[in-house]
C-alpha cells in the first residue's frame, strides 16, 4: 500500500449526528469543506443532492479543495482536483479521469436536516 492509500485507509467519518456544515454554505453547484476538524470532509451539491467524500484525493493525498476552500467543479458533474487535474464523479465520487487511476473517493454517510449536513 502506498502512502496515499494508507493516508486513506486511516481517515474515519464523524460519528452520526455531527453537523457538518450549514447547507447555505455550498455552492450550487459546488463543494466546500466540512466544518469539522477532527475528518477532512468535502461536501458538495447540485440542487437538492448532497453528498460527502474524505477531503483526500487518492493521486497524491492532497486536498480535494484549495487553501480557500473553493472547489472546482467542472461541468456541473466533476470534482477536480486543484493539485494534478484528477477528476471525479460528484454524484458518486468515482474515478473520471486524470491522474487518480480510475481510484474513486472514499464516501461519508450524510443527511439534510434543518438545512444543515449532518454525519448519518
Amino acid at each position: 500500500m502506498d502512502r496515499e492509500a494508507a493516508a486513506r485507509s486511516e481517515v474515519s467519518a464523524p460519528a452520526p449526528g455531527t453537523v457538518l456544515k450549514a447547507l447555505d454554505q455550498i455552492p450550487d453547484p459546488g463543494g466546500a469543506p466540512a466544518d469539522h476538524d477532527a475528518t477532512p470532509i468535502l461536501i458538495v451539491r447540485r440542487g437538492e443532492t448532497v453528498r460527502a467524500y474524505i477531503n483526500i484525493c487518492p493521486h497524491q493525498g492532497r486536498p480535494l479543495c484549495l487553501p480557500s476552500g473553493k472547489t472546482l467543479i467542472s461541468e456541473d458533474r466533476f470534482i477536480v482536483c486543484p493539485f494534478h487535474g484528477a477528476s471525479f464523479e460528484l454524484d458518486t465520487g468515482a474515478g473520471a479521469g486524470g491522474p487518480g487511476g480510475g481510484v474513486g473517493l472514499k464516501s461519508v454517510a450524510v443527511t439534510v436536516r434543518d438545512g444543515q449536513v449532518i454525519a448519518a
